[in-house]
């Protein structure tokens, strides 16, 4: 199945991959963002749909990469995180302007985040990147962000289902639009998934 991801190359520099629908200022946003300033503990995802869709854990996955190969005066490090994204319920607090701009009487938002360990983790990793660059010490790595439909359940009902991804990577910052218009069940049927038949949350 298709994913929508974007992706860190050389862990300072963006750039976007997949077919997107990403608005033109979302592509400046994520142009000016520094992953290794980034805040783990206050990263949120916020997924807007109908609200008789059961947005699950794992609904979006975040992974991450970091490596070195070392020199005379280091040794190569390399770090990888595969992270679900847990669905939060009761954060109305985190539902800031931009959430509610625009949204349908039916619709509804799920927050999620990640949990306590994933994000001590990924800061952890973030603080090794930024040290070595500091350092001079050059490192690769990559960053991304992805949907996962059958995550998404009480689909029998639609024919289509669009859904809009806020994301925040500094609570200070806020909410930014990332991917809007994401008709999950056209993705499906692109990929040749039969989601009636296989709308399992999958944990991998």
């Amino acid at each position: 199945m298709k994913t929508k991801t974007f992706l860190l190359t050389g862990v300072f520099m963006f750039a976007l991959g997949g077919c997107m629908s990403m608005p033109i200022s979302t592509m400046y946003k994520m142009s000016q963002l520094s992953p290794i300033d980034m805040k783990p503990a206050e990263v949120r995802i916020a997924i807007r749909t109908n609200e008789a869709v059961d947005v699950q854990t794992g609904a979006a996955k975040i992974r991450m990469k970091y490596e070195t190969t070392g020199d005379e005066t280091s040794s190569p490090v390399l770090r990888e995180h595969k992270a679900l994204v847990e669905a939060v319920t009761d954060l109305k607090a985190d539902f800031s302007p931009i959430l509610l701009e625009d949204i349908e009487p039916r619709e509804r938002i799920t927050i999620l985040k990640l949990s306590e360990s994933d994000a001590e983790a990924i800061a952890e990793t973030l603080a090794i990147a930024k040290s070595n660059k500091a350092n001079g010490i050059k490192g690769t790595g990559n960053f991304s962000i992805s949907m996962s439909s059958n995550c998404f359940g009480n689909l029998e009902q639609f024919e289509e289902l669009e859904v809009d991804l806020f994301l925040q990577t500094d609570a200070q910052e806020g909410y930014f639009l990332f991917l809007e218009d994401i008709d999950i069940i056209e993705e499906a049927k692109d990929n040749n998934v039969d989601l009636k038949k296989t709308n399992k949350c999958n944990a991998e």
